[in-house]
């Protein structure tokens, strides 16, 4: 929608007569074109903000989903106190996907906007790692419960 103003913004003519004079248009449109992109810089900081804060909890997320997963269970309670967390994090699981897809639309619409994007590579292989390790684990639960 800013982009489409600006281009009205640009049709308008550099002047205009109104009676017997003459009015000058252009200190106007470097107004609103200034205005315009006090509004496109605010609107990118707001997301990249918004990117980052999503982010580190996507971060802390893995980072402790990850440090339960990693426990090496040696008693039946351990090996259940661990399934259970396994389901806890699944559950959890679900909201923090949709603020990690939420990162990424942004994180869209950010290029849009200026052409380049954050960097969320990190973050993306993190996220794949944790995903083949909770099915790892999921795996390793459900055969350890067979040998029990």
């Amino acid at each position: 929608m800013l982009k489409q103003k600006r281009k009205e913004l640009k049709k308008l003519p550099d002047s205009q007569k109104v009676d017997c004079i003459t009015v000058n248009l252009v200190p106007f449109k470097a107004g609103v074109e200034d205005i315009f992109k006090r509004l496109s810089d605010a609107l990118v900081e707001t997301l990249q903000t918004s990117i980052e804060r999503d982010a580190e909890d996507v971060f802390r997320f893995i980072k402790a989903g990850l440090d339960k997963l990693n426990s090496n269970p040696q008693s039946v309670e351990e090996i259940e106190r661990m399934h259970s967390d396994a389901l806890v994090i699944q559950q959890e699981k679900d909201a923090v996907v949709k603020v990690f897809e939420g990162c990424e639309l942004k994180n869209k619409m950010i290029k849009q906007m200026t052409g380049q994007s954050m960097r969320l590579a990190e973050l993306e292989s993190m996220w794949r790692e944790f995903d083949a390790r909770i099915s790892a684990f999921n795996d390793k639960i459900e055969d350890q419960k067979s040998r029990l």
